[in-house]
């Protein structure tokens, strides 16, 4: 059974630790600065070793795969840590700051022969996986056209994360993310790329708009901490269309023929509260000695991190450690 140890004792990672036991993953280790927080992990969840570093969880031997789930700003030397105790790593979107980084820390991995994989769990849920299949099928004819938010308003306090530089805040990697993996999925890599934004104070991103230009499609993407959307995905093709409430989740998806008649629905709960997909595919691939997974590639999350540094280029929003 592969062991986990987790790094980063916050909210997400709750998700992941009730993901995991939901599933009977072995919840090995957790490590955090604090070591009180670590233990109270170790009680909530189960785990039976509690670290107050995490270099000292890298170095317990029996720690397989260690999942990351710190801010973004600091994947990128958490991550080259544990490589260097030869660690097979679960870690948290946005997967780096950057494409360089991404391509830094994959390179390490191949080298160790550990298995590195982002933790884009939308990507994994079977209804987003079902709908991806239909529409290669063809089920709503050639896209033409797909739109994505993710907008919520975030408490506004310059010690927030996600307003901090220095941890890689602002909309785009936190949550923006989100919409452009979904086209991404639905039209690949785009041809063109324009946008629009609205900085917060501290110099990230607030808000934006993103279009994706391909040469029979465009994609629309909005992500915010400024405004509330609803979270939905549509995929628009030259036969009807596909609604997916909160697509994030894939819980449900709507499709529709060219006269607006809904001509089938798909309606799934999750095992526990979908992150358990992303556990059982590591999980799958480290038993059988794969490097990474066909469902989240290490190509398509070089590609998007170079989409998002695009992105940030036309923006002109460079993070400190870029500098």
């Amino acid at each position: 059974m592969i062991r986990f140890g987790v790094i980063g004792a916050g909210n997400i990672a709750r998700k992941f630790c009730e993901a995991a036991n939901g599933v009977e993953a072995n919840l090995y280790a957790v490590a955090s600065r604090n070591i009180e927080k670590a233990k109270d992990y170790q009680k909530t969840y189960g785990f039976e070793k509690a670290y107050g570093s995490y270099a000292s969880m890298f170095a317990d031997p029996l720690v397989d795969c260690v999942y990351i789930a710190t801010p973004h700003g600091l994947h990128y030397e958490h991550m080259m840590l544990a490589l260097d105790y030869n660690k097979h790593i679960l870690c948290e979107k946005a997967f780096t700051l950057n494409e360089k980084q991404a391509k830094a820390v994959l390179d390490k991995a191949h080298e160790k022969g550990c298995f590195v994989m982002e933790a884009l769990w939308t990507r994994f849920i079977p209804t987003m996986r079902e709908v991806q299949s239909l529409v290669n099928e063809g089920i709503i004819g050639d896209i033409t056209k797909v739109e994505a938010n993710f907008c919520f308003k975030a408490s506004k306090e310059d010690d927030n994360r996600l307003f901090a530089p220095h941890l890689g805040g602002g909309a785009l990697l936190d949550i923006g993310i989100y919409p452009l993996t979904f086209a991404n999925l639905f039209l690949g890599s785009p041809k063109k790329i324009e946008s629009k934004v609205d900085f917060y104070h501290t110099g990230v991103d607030l808000s934006s708009e993103i279009k994706f230009i391909y040469n029979h499609a465009t994609a629309h993407l909005i992500s915010s901490f400024d405004y509330t959307l609803p979270i939905d995905g549509f995929i628009y093709g030259t036969k009807g269309y596909i609604h997916m409430p909160m697509f994030l989740e894939s819980k449900q998806a709507l499709i529709y023929d060219e006269t607006n008649n809904l001509i089938k629905e798909i309606k799934q709960d999750h095992m526990v509260n979908g992150m358990e997909y992303e556990i059982l595919e590591v999980i799958k691939c480290i038993t059988d000695g794969k490097l990474e997974s066909p469902i989240m590639p290490h190509s398509e999350t070089l590609s998007i991190m170079n989409q998002m540094d695009e992105i940030r280029k036309q923006w002109n929003l460079v993070y400190p450690q870029e500098k």
